[in-house]
């Protein structure tokens, strides 16, 4: 008995540590995108979701859903009593049991995700609406002040390379550019937190009847409605009128993040493909990110160009078509 125990030891170790570093990987992610960003409540409700998808797990979908409601009796005995608040605990309850019904019938990760989003963002909208932009705007603004206050003290500028006018410009754009892009980051940052519940729930529980893995990022793409929210959102900008022009940014933000991803999804598709070393992958990477104004954009203009010629199925159907009989045929 002693000689069969023994190895398990090291398994469940290293099984906990596996658990513990994906945890605090997760919750660090949730942190960092709250840091300086209000929220109805602290960044660690964002881990809600995945506490109730484990507890469905455990009892059964009715019975997760009496213990998602015990706790938001204990998040209101603990002292979280305004009604906005805890409507936002018992949307973000409501994420895990989606995540638990969509574990069960299969459904894709990207599916589920979206499920469990859509009434996340539905509330964080009406936080925004009801007096939460003025909080985000507050806070940039004092920010950007916090950023003056130290140029003066310590003339930052100076260490830029730019003189004292050029770097208040800076500063006066940039703070226009985000004041504009303020509600669609507040939706990126909850679209995080639901996506880094989709991962954990997806390592944490793949082996024993969990949450259905994510696609390996080569094959993520934006779903074909994307291009649609983007001709809407330069229509938007065209208008030339203010509330429009807004929501065409904040349309577009988010989708040019999206297709920037999807750019790199094709790239690292082809270097699988075609067997581009390791080192060169690297090279890339390194090279985009010491010259960004070059090479994003041109990463953005392959996502966005593959959601009409699909790349990544031409190179397969390369492959596995006339160019794989072709190299039968001289082999």
């Amino acid at each position: 008995m002693d000689q069969v125990a023994q190895p398990e030891r090291p398994a469940a170790f290293l099984e906990g540590v596996r658990v513990l570093g994906a945890l605090l990987l997760g919750a660090g992610m949730i942190a960092a995108a709250s840091s300086d960003m209000p929220a109805p409540l602290p960044w660690a409700y964002g881990l809600m979701p995945l506490g109730v998808l484990w507890l469905t797990r455990r009892v059964g979908l009715l019975l997760g859903l009496l213990a998602a409601t015990a706790t938001l009796g204990a998040v209101y005995a603990a002292g979280v009593q305004e009604p906005s608040r805890l409507f936002f605990v018992a949307v973000l309850a409501g994420s895990g049991l989606s995540l638990a019904a969509c574990a069960r019938r299969g459904v894709a990760a990207s599916t589920a995700l979206a499920v469990a989003a859509a009434p996340v963002l539905l509330v964080a909208a009406g936080y925004l609406v009801f007096g939460g932009l003025d909080e985000l705007t507050g806070l940039l603004t004092a920010r950007i002040d916090e950023i003056r206050r130290l140029e003066t003290e310590h003339r930052l500028s100076q260490t830029l390379g730019l003189s004292s006018a050029e770097f208040d410009r800076a500063l006066e754009r940039t703070g226009r550019l985000w004041a504009t892009l303020l509600p669609s980051l507040f939706a990126l940052k909850w679209i995080l937190v639901l996506s880094v519940n989709c991962w954990l729930a997806s390592v944490l529980f793949q082996d024993r009847e969990g949450f259905p893995p994510f696609a390996e990022f080569s094959t993520w793409r934006v779903h074909p409605v994307g291009a649609w929210v983007a001709a809407v959102a330069l229509a938007l900008m065209a208008t030339r009128l203010s509330p429009a022009v807004e929501a065409g940014y904040n349309l577009a933000f988010p989708l040019a993040i999206a297709y920037l991803l999807q750019g790199f999804a094709v790239l690292r598709f082809f270097a699988i493909a075609y067997e581009v070393r390791g080192v060169v992958q690297v090279a890339i990477l390194i090279l985009t990110a010491l010259i960004p104004i070059l090479m994003l954009p041109l990463v953005l203009m392959v996502g966005f160009l593959d959601a009409w010629f699909d790349f990544r199925r031409r190179v397969v159907q390369g492959i596995t078509g006339p160019w794989a009989r072709r190299g039968g045929d001289e082999g």
